[in-house]
Protein backbone atom coordinates (compact mmCIF):
# COMPACT_ATOMS: atom_id res chain seq x y z
CA UNK A 1 0.00 0.00 0.00
CA UNK A 2 1.58 3.28 -1.14
CA UNK A 3 1.22 6.32 1.09
CA UNK A 4 1.85 9.86 -0.11
CA UNK A 5 3.13 11.91 2.83
CA UNK A 6 2.30 15.63 2.79
CA UNK A 7 4.51 17.97 4.79
CA UNK A 8 1.96 20.00 6.74
CA UNK A 9 4.43 22.49 8.24
CA UNK A 10 4.95 25.44 5.88
CA UNK A 11 7.95 27.69 5.45
CA UNK A 12 7.38 30.54 7.95
CA UNK A 13 6.62 33.48 5.65
CA UNK A 14 3.60 35.71 5.07
CA UNK A 15 1.76 32.84 3.36
CA UNK A 16 2.45 30.36 6.17
CA UNK A 17 -1.10 30.12 7.51
CA UNK A 18 -2.58 29.77 4.03
CA UNK A 19 0.05 27.20 3.08
CA UNK A 20 -0.73 25.18 6.20
CA UNK A 21 -4.42 25.20 5.27
CA UNK A 22 -3.52 24.28 1.70
CA UNK A 23 -1.51 21.27 2.87
CA UNK A 24 -4.51 20.12 4.92
CA UNK A 25 -6.88 20.54 1.97
CA UNK A 26 -4.45 18.79 -0.33
CA UNK A 27 -4.08 15.85 2.07
CA UNK A 28 -7.85 15.41 2.04
CA UNK A 29 -7.90 15.56 -1.78
CA UNK A 30 -4.97 13.12 -2.07
CA UNK A 31 -6.95 10.64 0.03
CA UNK A 32 -10.11 11.13 -2.03
CA UNK A 33 -8.27 10.60 -5.32
CA UNK A 34 -5.93 7.86 -4.07
CA UNK A 35 -5.56 4.86 -6.39
CA UNK A 36 -6.67 1.51 -5.03
CA UNK A 37 -4.49 0.46 -2.13
CA UNK A 38 -3.02 3.96 -1.62
CA UNK A 39 -3.53 6.60 1.07
CA UNK A 40 -2.43 10.01 2.35
CA UNK A 41 -0.58 11.07 5.48
CA UNK A 42 -0.26 14.62 6.79
CA UNK A 43 2.91 15.25 8.78
CA UNK A 44 2.61 17.98 11.44
CA UNK A 45 4.69 19.34 14.31
CA UNK A 46 3.68 18.05 17.70
CA UNK A 47 2.36 21.44 18.84
CA UNK A 48 -0.03 21.83 15.89
CA UNK A 49 -3.72 20.87 16.22
CA UNK A 50 -4.55 17.87 14.07
CA UNK A 51 -7.36 18.30 11.53
CA UNK A 52 -10.16 15.78 11.43
CA UNK A 53 -10.50 13.85 8.19
CA UNK A 54 -13.68 11.97 7.30
CA UNK A 55 -11.86 9.13 5.59
CA UNK A 56 -9.59 6.41 6.91
CA UNK A 57 -7.38 6.97 3.85
CA UNK A 58 -6.09 10.24 5.35
CA UNK A 59 -4.05 9.99 8.52
CA UNK A 60 -2.28 12.62 10.63
CA UNK A 61 1.08 11.98 12.24
CA UNK A 62 3.08 14.30 14.49
CA UNK A 63 6.85 14.63 14.41
CA UNK A 64 8.44 14.87 17.89
CA UNK A 65 9.39 18.53 17.41
CA UNK A 66 7.67 21.91 17.72
CA UNK A 67 6.93 23.94 14.59
CA UNK A 68 9.28 26.76 15.60
CA UNK A 69 12.38 24.56 15.52
CA UNK A 70 11.70 22.73 12.25
CA UNK A 71 13.21 25.42 9.94
CA UNK A 72 16.50 25.00 11.80
CA UNK A 73 16.42 21.24 12.39
CA UNK A 74 15.34 20.23 8.90
CA UNK A 75 18.39 21.92 7.37
CA UNK A 76 20.35 18.86 8.51
CA UNK A 77 20.14 16.05 5.99
CA UNK A 78 20.14 13.36 8.68
CA UNK A 79 16.66 14.48 9.76
CA UNK A 80 15.35 13.13 6.45
CA UNK A 81 16.26 9.53 7.33
CA UNK A 82 12.80 8.68 8.78
CA UNK A 83 11.35 9.45 5.34
CA UNK A 84 13.68 7.07 3.49
CA UNK A 85 11.76 4.88 1.08
CA UNK A 86 8.62 7.04 1.20
CA UNK A 87 6.67 9.16 -1.28
CA UNK A 88 6.77 12.74 0.01
CA UNK A 89 5.32 16.03 -1.20
CA UNK A 90 5.96 19.46 0.34
CA UNK A 91 3.83 22.49 -0.53
CA UNK A 92 6.74 24.78 0.44
CA UNK A 93 10.54 24.32 0.40
CA UNK A 94 10.51 23.46 4.13
CA UNK A 95 11.16 19.73 3.89
CA UNK A 96 13.90 17.41 5.18
CA UNK A 97 16.04 16.24 2.26
CA UNK A 98 19.24 14.27 1.84
CA UNK A 99 21.21 12.51 -0.87
CA UNK A 100 19.83 9.02 -1.42
CA UNK A 101 20.57 6.07 -3.61
CA UNK A 102 18.20 5.65 -6.52
CA UNK A 103 17.23 2.13 -5.51
CA UNK A 104 15.94 3.01 -2.03
CA UNK A 105 12.46 3.81 -3.39
CA UNK A 106 12.28 7.36 -2.03
CA UNK A 107 10.41 10.03 -4.00
CA UNK A 108 10.21 13.66 -2.96
CA UNK A 109 8.41 16.42 -4.82
CA UNK A 110 8.83 19.99 -3.59
CA UNK A 111 6.69 22.94 -4.58
CA UNK A 112 8.21 26.43 -4.61
CA UNK A 113 5.16 28.71 -4.21
CA UNK A 114 6.89 31.99 -5.07
CA UNK A 115 10.22 33.63 -5.86
CA UNK A 116 10.02 36.62 -3.50
CA UNK A 117 13.34 35.70 -1.89
CA UNK A 118 15.05 36.78 -5.13
CA UNK A 119 12.55 39.20 -6.67
CA UNK A 120 11.59 41.18 -3.55
CA UNK A 121 13.45 39.93 -0.46
CA UNK A 122 12.37 43.04 1.46
CA UNK A 123 8.83 41.64 1.50
CA UNK A 124 10.10 38.62 3.43
CA UNK A 125 12.83 40.16 5.55
CA UNK A 126 16.56 39.39 5.18
CA UNK A 127 16.60 36.35 7.47
CA UNK A 128 13.56 34.52 6.04
CA UNK A 129 14.60 35.38 2.48
CA UNK A 130 18.07 33.95 3.05
CA UNK A 131 16.66 30.73 4.56
CA UNK A 132 14.09 30.42 1.77
CA UNK A 133 16.82 30.67 -0.87
CA UNK A 134 18.85 28.02 0.96
CA UNK A 135 15.92 25.62 1.13
CA UNK A 136 15.07 26.14 -2.54
CA UNK A 137 18.70 25.64 -3.55
CA UNK A 138 18.72 22.33 -1.70
CA UNK A 139 15.43 21.29 -3.32
CA UNK A 140 16.85 22.08 -6.75
CA UNK A 141 19.74 19.78 -5.96
CA UNK A 142 18.05 16.93 -4.10
CA UNK A 143 14.30 16.77 -4.86
CA UNK A 144 13.09 14.23 -7.39
CA UNK A 145 10.62 16.75 -8.79
CA UNK A 146 10.59 20.54 -8.48
CA UNK A 147 7.16 22.13 -8.83
CA UNK A 148 5.79 25.67 -8.96
CA UNK A 149 2.30 27.14 -8.89
CA UNK A 150 2.67 29.44 -11.91
CA UNK A 151 4.70 29.77 -15.08
CA UNK A 152 5.83 33.16 -13.74
CA UNK A 153 7.53 31.44 -10.80
CA UNK A 154 9.01 28.81 -13.11
CA UNK A 155 10.56 31.57 -15.21
CA UNK A 156 11.97 33.27 -12.12
CA UNK A 157 13.63 30.03 -10.95
CA UNK A 158 15.03 29.29 -14.39
CA UNK A 159 16.48 32.79 -14.54
CA UNK A 160 18.18 32.02 -11.23
CA UNK A 161 19.30 28.42 -11.79
CA UNK A 162 19.50 28.21 -15.57
CA UNK A 163 17.05 27.72 -18.42
CA UNK A 164 17.66 23.98 -18.28
CA UNK A 165 16.19 23.65 -14.77
CA UNK A 166 13.55 20.93 -14.83
CA UNK A 167 10.54 22.52 -13.15
CA UNK A 168 6.87 21.59 -13.57
CA UNK A 169 3.87 23.87 -13.12
CA UNK A 170 1.26 22.54 -10.70
CA UNK A 171 -1.51 25.15 -10.31
CA UNK A 172 -2.74 25.44 -6.73
CA UNK A 173 -6.22 26.06 -5.32
CA UNK A 174 -7.63 28.38 -2.64
CA UNK A 175 -7.71 27.18 0.96
CA UNK A 176 -11.16 26.11 2.06
CA UNK A 177 -11.37 29.18 4.32
CA UNK A 178 -11.20 31.41 1.24
CA UNK A 179 -14.27 29.85 -0.37
CA UNK A 180 -17.77 31.35 0.04
CA UNK A 181 -19.26 30.48 3.45
CA UNK A 182 -22.63 31.07 5.08
CA UNK A 183 -21.05 32.90 8.01
CA UNK A 184 -19.10 35.34 5.83
CA UNK A 185 -21.55 38.22 6.33
CA UNK A 186 -21.45 37.78 10.10
CA UNK A 187 -17.66 37.75 10.04
CA UNK A 188 -17.58 40.96 8.00
CA UNK A 189 -19.93 42.59 10.48
CA UNK A 190 -17.73 41.49 13.38
CA UNK A 191 -14.74 43.02 11.60
CA UNK A 192 -16.62 46.28 11.13
CA UNK A 193 -16.44 46.21 7.33
CA UNK A 194 -18.73 48.44 5.26
CA UNK A 195 -21.27 46.96 2.84
CA UNK A 196 -19.37 48.15 -0.27
CA UNK A 197 -15.58 48.29 -0.43
CA UNK A 198 -12.35 47.49 -2.27
CA UNK A 199 -9.89 45.05 -0.74
CA UNK A 200 -6.14 44.64 -1.05
CA UNK A 201 -3.33 42.69 0.57
CA UNK A 202 -0.64 44.99 -0.82
CA UNK A 203 2.16 45.87 1.63
CA UNK A 204 3.94 49.19 1.88
CA UNK A 205 7.10 49.95 -0.11
CA UNK A 206 8.25 50.02 -3.73
CA UNK A 207 7.32 46.38 -4.34
CA UNK A 208 3.98 46.39 -2.52
CA UNK A 209 2.93 49.92 -3.58
CA UNK A 210 0.11 50.24 -1.06
CA UNK A 211 0.93 53.96 -0.92
CA UNK A 212 -0.25 54.22 -4.53
CA UNK A 213 -3.68 52.97 -3.53
CA UNK A 214 -3.80 55.49 -0.70
CA UNK A 215 -3.07 58.29 -3.17
CA UNK A 216 -5.76 57.10 -5.57
CA UNK A 217 -8.44 56.92 -2.89
CA UNK A 218 -7.45 60.21 -1.29
CA UNK A 219 -7.73 61.95 -4.68
CA UNK A 220 -11.20 60.53 -5.44
CA UNK A 221 -13.78 60.69 -2.61
CA UNK A 222 -16.31 58.84 -4.80
CA UNK A 223 -14.38 55.58 -4.57
CA UNK A 224 -15.54 53.02 -1.98
CA UNK A 225 -13.65 52.47 1.28
CA UNK A 226 -10.52 50.35 1.20
CA UNK A 227 -9.98 47.23 3.31
CA UNK A 228 -6.31 46.39 3.80
CA UNK A 229 -5.46 42.82 4.81
CA UNK A 230 -2.16 42.90 6.66
CA UNK A 231 -0.31 41.38 9.60
CA UNK A 232 -0.56 42.47 13.22
CA UNK A 233 3.06 43.63 13.17
CA UNK A 234 2.46 45.88 10.14
CA UNK A 235 -0.84 47.49 11.21
CA UNK A 236 0.65 50.56 12.85
CA UNK A 237 2.94 51.25 9.88
CA UNK A 238 0.04 50.95 7.44
CA UNK A 239 -2.12 53.33 9.44
CA UNK A 240 0.74 55.80 9.83
CA UNK A 241 1.35 55.83 6.08
CA UNK A 242 -2.28 56.61 5.20
CA UNK A 243 -3.22 60.25 4.46
CA UNK A 244 -5.29 61.86 7.21
CA UNK A 245 -8.23 62.51 4.89
CA UNK A 246 -8.40 58.77 4.13
CA UNK A 247 -8.62 57.49 7.70
CA UNK A 248 -12.44 57.29 7.79
CA UNK A 249 -12.48 55.32 4.53
CA UNK A 250 -9.71 52.94 5.53
CA UNK A 251 -10.17 49.62 7.34
CA UNK A 252 -6.87 47.96 8.23
CA UNK A 253 -7.35 44.46 9.61
CA UNK A 254 -5.02 41.69 10.69
CA UNK A 255 -7.33 38.67 10.46
CA UNK A 256 -7.24 36.51 13.59
CA UNK A 257 -8.37 33.56 11.48
CA UNK A 258 -7.89 32.68 7.84
CA UNK A 259 -11.67 32.58 7.47
CA UNK A 260 -11.83 36.28 8.39
CA UNK A 261 -9.57 37.06 5.44
CA UNK A 262 -11.77 34.86 3.27
CA UNK A 263 -14.88 36.74 4.39
CA UNK A 264 -13.23 40.08 3.59
CA UNK A 265 -12.28 38.84 0.13
CA UNK A 266 -15.74 37.44 -0.64
CA UNK A 267 -17.54 40.70 0.15
CA UNK A 268 -15.36 43.02 -1.93
CA UNK A 269 -16.33 44.74 -5.16
CA UNK A 270 -12.76 44.35 -6.44
CA UNK A 271 -9.48 42.89 -5.26
CA UNK A 272 -6.91 45.56 -6.08
CA UNK A 273 -3.29 44.37 -6.22
CA UNK A 274 -0.73 47.01 -7.19
CA UNK A 275 2.15 44.73 -6.17
CA UNK A 276 5.13 44.20 -8.44
CA UNK A 277 5.46 40.62 -7.13
CA UNK A 278 3.24 38.36 -5.02
CA UNK A 279 3.58 35.25 -2.88
CA UNK A 280 1.66 32.07 -3.62
CA UNK A 281 -1.39 33.99 -4.86
CA UNK A 282 -3.99 32.38 -2.58
CA UNK A 283 -5.84 35.70 -2.25
CA UNK A 284 -6.24 35.84 -6.02
CA UNK A 285 -7.57 32.28 -6.10
CA UNK A 286 -9.92 33.00 -3.22
CA UNK A 287 -11.26 36.13 -4.88
CA UNK A 288 -11.93 34.23 -8.10
CA UNK A 289 -13.81 31.52 -6.20
CA UNK A 290 -16.04 34.26 -4.74
CA UNK A 291 -16.64 35.92 -8.12
CA UNK A 292 -14.51 38.96 -7.25
CA UNK A 293 -12.55 40.47 -10.18
CA UNK A 294 -8.89 41.40 -9.75
CA UNK A 295 -7.27 44.69 -10.74
CA UNK A 296 -3.47 44.61 -11.02
CA UNK A 297 -0.55 46.55 -12.45
CA UNK A 298 0.83 43.91 -14.78
CA UNK A 299 2.29 41.45 -12.24
CA UNK A 300 2.93 38.31 -14.31
CA UNK A 301 1.77 35.85 -11.63
CA UNK A 302 -1.48 37.74 -10.97
CA UNK A 303 -2.21 38.07 -14.68
CA UNK A 304 -1.63 34.33 -15.12
CA UNK A 305 -3.90 33.33 -12.26
CA UNK A 306 -6.73 35.78 -12.92
CA UNK A 307 -6.70 35.54 -16.73
CA UNK A 308 -9.92 37.12 -18.11
CA UNK A 309 -11.14 37.91 -14.59
CA UNK A 310 -8.22 40.29 -14.19
CA UNK A 311 -7.90 43.86 -15.38
CA UNK A 312 -4.33 44.99 -16.01
CA UNK A 313 -3.57 48.68 -15.62
CA UNK A 314 -0.50 49.50 -17.68
CA UNK A 315 0.79 52.48 -15.71
CA UNK A 316 0.43 53.29 -11.99
CA UNK A 317 -0.87 56.76 -12.88
CA UNK A 318 -3.81 55.15 -14.73
CA UNK A 319 -5.12 53.33 -11.65
CA UNK A 320 -7.01 56.43 -10.51
CA UNK A 321 -8.96 56.45 -13.78
CA UNK A 322 -9.40 52.69 -14.09
CA UNK A 323 -11.07 52.07 -10.71
CA UNK A 324 -14.00 54.52 -11.04
CA UNK A 325 -14.48 53.41 -14.65
CA UNK A 326 -14.73 49.74 -13.64
CA UNK A 327 -17.00 50.41 -10.68
CA UNK A 328 -19.27 52.62 -12.77
CA UNK A 329 -19.76 50.00 -15.49
CA UNK A 330 -22.29 47.63 -13.92
CA UNK A 331 -22.60 45.45 -17.02
CA UNK A 332 -18.83 45.16 -17.44
CA UNK A 333 -18.39 44.36 -13.76
CA UNK A 334 -20.97 41.58 -14.01
CA UNK A 335 -19.07 40.10 -16.95
CA UNK A 336 -15.86 40.16 -14.94
CA UNK A 337 -17.62 38.38 -12.06
CA UNK A 338 -18.75 35.64 -14.44
CA UNK A 339 -15.20 35.34 -15.77
CA UNK A 340 -13.93 35.07 -12.19
CA UNK A 341 -16.26 32.17 -11.36
CA UNK A 342 -15.41 30.47 -14.66
CA UNK A 343 -11.70 30.87 -14.01
CA UNK A 344 -12.07 29.51 -10.47
CA UNK A 345 -13.25 26.18 -11.89
CA UNK A 346 -9.72 25.66 -13.21
CA UNK A 347 -8.35 25.39 -9.68
CA UNK A 348 -9.23 22.55 -7.32
CA UNK A 349 -7.33 20.46 -4.79
CA UNK A 350 -8.71 17.31 -6.39
CA UNK A 351 -7.09 18.36 -9.64
CA UNK A 352 -3.82 19.03 -7.85
CA UNK A 353 -4.04 15.62 -6.14
CA UNK A 354 -4.62 13.78 -9.41
CA UNK A 355 -1.55 15.41 -10.90
CA UNK A 356 0.52 14.54 -7.82
CA UNK A 357 -0.44 10.87 -7.97
CA UNK A 358 0.40 10.82 -11.69
CA UNK A 359 3.69 12.59 -11.07
CA UNK A 360 4.80 10.13 -8.40
CA UNK A 361 3.64 7.19 -10.49
CA UNK A 362 5.95 8.34 -13.28
CA UNK A 363 9.01 9.16 -11.17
Amino acid sequence: MATLTLIGEPFPDVDAEANAAAARDLARAVAVTAPRGCSARLLLARDRPAPQFDTALAQVEAVPLNAAVLPRVWRNGTTARPLDGEFVHATTPLVPLRTRKEEDGSQTSVLVPHALAWQAPELMGPGPARRYRAYVKRAVRLADALLVGTHATATALQERYGAGLDVQVLPLAPPEEYLPHSDAEARRAALGLPPHYLVTNAPLGPCGRLELLFEVLAADPSLPPLVVLTTASAMEQVLAAAPLQLRERLHVIAPAELADAGAALSGAALLVMPQVFIGAGYEVLGALACGVPVVHLGCAAIAELADEAGVAVEEPAELGRALPHLLGDAEGLDRLRVHALDRARSFSWEGVAWQLWELHANL
